[in-house]
């Protein structure tokens, strides 16, 4: 069946605000992925490992295009962060593939096979047996789904394996429709990926953050491994952060009654001024995203209570996008902390683990003065 004019209208009216608010700058190419000599002692050396639903370029052996393949692809990148680095930015050179006393660049670049890839994931965790998986969003390519993983490891401070599961997302404002097909045909080589990860030896518990669309692969993910009923990854999963998440949120209910309860509560980061989530409602006929949920609403408190959720607003904060979509960015350092509080009340402090936290104007996570749970009673 054709779509309905309404429908193509309200489509085209979307992307033409979408395009209007892009930025003009030049998306990063393959070139960014070409090892750069470094002097000692420049720059802070991060190691990233991606494992990817992308195909393999004919052109350039080194980079992934925005095609499916059938299987996964794994590789590795140790990555310079430049000297002058400010958090939650990248600082991208005006020609790649940059200069290490300013720019973010490649200083090493491996492809690997699955035993390679589960060998480097051993020797990142530093004996710690944490692995953290990163899902990229919408309208990513694979150098920016690269460089964005490099720069969370280095502000997050995160001290494991830092794995970027990077999905063939088009990379284009028109790439919508298909980069959610993208998320769907993924998201059984998520679950691999996150099952390999769970075995492999020394490995002792997965994070996952997803942003935007990735979101959907994620939760898709943990869904259907619950429905499976014979996951690996599911024991050993630690924190679960929903960074903005591009969820229809009627969609999210019934996806989180499947999933159930888990190790640690799920965190969600929602902006009421978010205003991509805020075109990708309209195109999906007005039904509100997870992500730009209004929360001081009595349903949206239920269900927060009900499903036990962690929600971070992060309405107050400073964005470094037009669209406000890329707060959690910033929520780095918080969720760190967060995860390392979890942690503490798992061998018995009393702290609370679920509720609203609210991020102010500094960038401060602060937590409520009542729980959700208390307020709804008192209602």
């Amino acid at each position: 069946m054709a779509p309905s004019p309404r429908f193509l209208v309200r489509f085209s009216v979307v992307l033409f605000a979408l395009a209007g608010l892009a930025s003009c700058a030049d998306r990063p190419g393959a070139l960014m992925l070409h090892p750069v000599s470094i002097s000692a002692g420049v720059g802070t050396p991060v190691n990233i490992l991606v494992a990817t639903t992308r195909q393999r370029s004919e052109i350039d052996k080194r980079d992934f295009t925005a095609k499916r393949n059938f299987g996964l692809s794994y590789e590795a990148y140790t990555i310079s962060v430049p000297p002058n680095h400010v958090a939650g930015n990248i600082e991208w050179p005006k020609k790649p593939p940059g200069n290490p006393a300013v720019n973010f660049v490649v200083t090493s670049s491996a492809p690997l096979d699955q035993a390679r890839f589960d060998a480097a994931v051993v020797k990142d965790t530093k004996g710690t047996g944490e692995v953290i998986v990163f899902v990229h969003g919408y309208n990513t390519n694979y150098q920016e789904a690269v460089y964005r993983v490099a720069q969370l490891e280095k502000d997050s401070g995160f001290p494991g394996a830092v794995v970027a599961f990077a999905w063939p997302s088009l990379g284009t404002l028109t790439g919508y429709v298909a980069d959610r097909e993208s998320t769907t045909y993924s998201r059984d080589y998520l679950e691999t990926t996150l099952n390999g990860l769970a075995r492999t030896p020394g490995v002792k518990r997965i994070h996952i953050i997803a942003h935007s669309m990735g979101n959907w692969l994620a939760v898709e993910a943990l869904r259907q491994a619950r429905i499976r009923g014979n996951s690996a990854f599911l024991p050993k999963l630690g924190e679960v952060f929903l960074m903005s998440p591009d969820i229809d949120i009627d969609v999210f209910r019934t996806q989180l009654d499947t999933i159930g309860k888990l190790n640690q509560p799920i965190t969600v980061a929602i902006s009421r001024d978010d205003r991509a989530l805020g075109f990708s409602q309209r195109l999906a006929g007005d039904v509100p995203r997870v992500g730009n949920v209004l929360i001081d609403n009595k349903e949206a408190q239920q269900a927060i209570a009900h499903y036990g959720l962690r929600v971070i607003d992060m309405s107050d904060a400073k964005s470094l996008d037009s669209m406000n979509h890329s707060k959690f960015v910033g929520l780095l350092p918080s969720l760190h902390q967060m995860a390392k509080s979890d942690a503490a009340a798992a061998r018995g402090n009393p702290i609370s683990r679920t509720g609203l936290f609210v991020v102010n104007t500094a960038g401060t996570l602060l937590q409520t003065p009542l729980r959700l749970g208390e307020a709804i009673v008192g209602q």
